[in-house]
């Protein structure tokens, strides 16, 4: 009872073209039921039989969908056509295959005979058959202006090629000043060898403790920047810096051309970081720095 209130009132809401358009898509899909079935059985049946069941199929969806170009055919409608449509086809190559014996490699053969002879290759050949046994029964005529157009080949770009420079000796620069620097330091380094060597003269040309001439107790930069000067020193072969009696490293002030050609700077036991920043100043008692800061020695 509530079962017919609910059909009869559901009913009132559909169209009857939706109720004709839902009994097309259910014959259409009875039918690919029973092509399902005729495709299970096709060996059996034999060619002649198979056919005949296909044929009926084609006329029953002929049937179903003949008024299509009067109305606006349902999507759905249009997909279980083509698959039922695709399987027909199927099977009736299933069925020639099963009574003629004709294999792929055949199959195969058969297109190589048509389409390769004198040792030339034309497909046309193949087209031209095609089109002998097959009609168009849908054509979009959103693509009827270009019916007649060729595609547009493509030309590949060709590649072009780098042209490489030639390779040009290198040549040294005709004017540097940082090529021959022979006794020369900048202002900045020159000024903290001044007060090196000032230190190394008052403390009666006795060696300087390393760490103890470098460190700024009140900055650990200034302390690094010292020690970065200190080395640009050693480099230009002004001061040297040796291994004292305690093993700690101490600098002295070059005087001689023999002290420089025997001068080896002691990078190894010369590092500076926190933890030695902190030990030697406790360890000599620094309380102000030696050397004056360097930022105060650039403004000058």
């Amino acid at each position: 009872m509530e079962m017919n209130k609910f059909s009869t009132e559901d009913m009132k809401s559909i169209s009857l073209d939706d109720i004709v358009r839902v009994e097309r898509l259910m014959k259409l899909q009875d039918l690919i039921e029973e092509n399902i079935e005729i495709d299970t059985n096709v060996e059996v049946r034999g060619f002649e039989e198979a056919v005949g069941a296909i044929t009926t199929l084609c006329e029953k969806a002929n049937e179903i969908t003949k008024d299509f170009k009067k109305r606006s055919p349902h999507p759905m409608e249009l997909v279980l056509d083509c698959d039922l449509l695709r399987r027909n086809y199927e099977v009736v190559g299933k069925a020639i295959k099963n009574d003629l014996g004709l294999t792929d490699l055949r199959f195969a053969k058969a297109i190589r005979e048509l389409v390769y002879k004198d040792d030339e290759e034309d497909w046309d050949v193949l087209c031209d058959l095609a089109c002998q046994h097959s009609r168009s029964l849908f054509i979009n005529s959103s693509m009827l202006p270009f019916i007649d157009v060729k595609p547009k080949q493509q030309v590949k770009k060709k590649r072009v090629l780098r042209k490489r420079k030639p390779k040009v000796a290198e040549k040294r620069p005709n004017v540097s000043d940082k090529l021959d620097r022979p006794n020369k330091v900048s202002t900045l380094y020159k000024k903290v060898y001044e007060q090196t060597k000032t230190i190394y003269q008052d403390g009666n040309f006795q060696p300087i403790p390393y760490y103890k001439l470098v460190i700024d107790p009140d900055n650990f930069i200034n302390s690094a920047h010292n020690a970065l000067m200190v080395s640009f020193i050693v480099a230009e072969n002004l001061i040297s810096i040796r291994n004292g009696a305690d093993g700690l490293p101490e600098v002295t002030v070059v005087t001689s051309p023999d002290e420089v050609a025997e001068n080896k700077p002691g990078q190894a036991i010369c590092q500076m970081d926190v933890q030695r920043f902190e030990k030697y100043i406790k360890y000599y008692k620094i309380k102000k720095p030696m050397i004056s800061r360097l930022f105060a020695l650039k403004d000058k």
